[in-house]
């Protein structure tokens, strides 16, 4: 029996032969979700408590530098199932391209399928619906796989737009006297981003006037988009309420159109052209309980003039056990792109972090000298 790939050298070096067929219990169809999930595990090698990982190390080098796109990196999941039994298959992809959906498998005895690294969520979760029968309604099993998605825009495209997934392969994180904490993250095209880390990690300001564009909410599992900024306006105004505490602010009321009068359709406003505006983005990584640095620490490109207008937040670790292990990163305005959200399974070692210290107070502006007066 030929096992392709990965599967095939842990399988053969560890001597382990496949398991008998795997029986499913007499009440499948009336447990739980996490009891179906428990029942089904067996018929799959890796099982869903295991990480997946693609077909070769040497498919993962072929693709840097060609034309070949990263999601169509295969692995494999060795499927048995049970005696007498056919399971359908269902593969849930993450890939915008209707080309890229593929049809249900129907897997009768012990096989190979292929998944794709296009098939990973946000989460680096592959997801499967699995039916033992034609009245079953479908299990999600899924596997958590060892590779992480960013999601960027690249720098002067026109706005509103959707992000550009980048698959990463990998992150190193390093320290030293010299250099400084820094993290190499290795995409599956072949491209080696550098981050450099602050000597200290500077808390996010969690006050009210700390990007008043921004709603800040929480990460939640529902996709990834961008939040509009609902907050907005009432923070402004409760901003400067404030300021002006004796002032009433009035509410405009529209007048109505006199009777006979033509009405003149609002021009719609084109949208702003140029460089990336803070405003076209809401913050994905809420601000509380994270930390900022300048954008210019994130070089794409080795390096990067310092002193960029472009803001970074990151955290060394994620809240929810949907999420994977290791911290995220998020930069607006950062060189080469508009914005960048990017996961790092390389800062869950405390040992790369910081002293944690409150944000440097931003210094007053110096008052312009009062003009002399001229002599009478």
């Amino acid at each position: 029996m030929k096992i392709p790939g990965v599967l095939a050298i842990a399988w053969f070096v560890s001597g382990a032969v496949e398991a008998a067929p795997v029986k499913l219990p007499a009440n499948f169809q009336t447990l739980g979700e996490e009891d179906r999930v428990a029942a089904l595990a067996p018929i799959f090698k890796p099982s869903p408590f295991e990480p997946a990982v693609l077909d070769s190390p040497e498919q993962q080098k072929i693709i840097a530098g060609t034309d070949v796109p990263p999601e169509r990196l295969q692995g494999y999941i060795r499927v048995v199932p049970p005696k007498g039994t056919c399971i359908k298959i269902e593969r849930l992809t993450q890939e915008s391209d209707p080309a890229s959906v593929r049809p249900p498998v129907k897997v009768c005895k012990p096989e190979d399928v292929p998944f794709r690294l296009g098939e990973m969520d946000e989460f680096s979760e592959l997801t499967w619906i699995i039916r033992v029968n034609q009245m079953d309604q479908g299990t999600r099993v899924s596997w958590r796989l060892p590779y992480r998605i960013a999601f960027v825009v690249p720098y002067a495209v026109k706005l509103p737009v959707e992000p550009v997934p980048v698959y990463i392969r990998s992150c190193e994180a390093s320290q030293s006297g010299e250099m400084g904490r820094r993290v190499f993250v290795n995409t599956f095209s072949g491209e080696r981003w550098f981050i450099r880390f602050p000597p200290k990690d500077y808390v996010a300001d969690p006050g009210a006037d700390f990007n008043l564009d921004t709603g800040d909410q929480p990460l939640q599992k529902n996709g990834f988009g961008f939040r509009e900024s609902r907050r907005r306006s009432k923070m402004l105004e409760e901003r400067e309420a404030r300021k002006n505490p004796n002032k009433t602010v009035e509410k405009k009321v529209d007048a109505k159109p006199k009777k006979g009068a033509k009405l003149v359709p609002t021009p719609t406003p084109e949208p702003s052209k140029g460089p990336f505006q803070p405003t076209d983005f809401g913050w994905k990584i809420s601000r509380f309980n994270t930390f900022y640095m300048n954008a210019s620490n994130f070089m794409p490109d080795g390096a990067v003039t310092p002193g960029m207008k472009g803001d970074c937040r990151y955290t060394y670790e994620t809240s929810g056990a949907e999420y994977p292990e290791g911290g995220l990163i998020e930069c607006h305005g950062p060189d080469r792109f508009s914005y960048v959200y990017l996961p790092l399974n390389c800062l869950g070692d405390k040992s790369f972090r910081a002293e944690r210290v409150e944000p440097p107070k931003k210094e007053e502006p110096t008052p312009a000298p009062s003009p002399t007066p001229k002599p009478h």
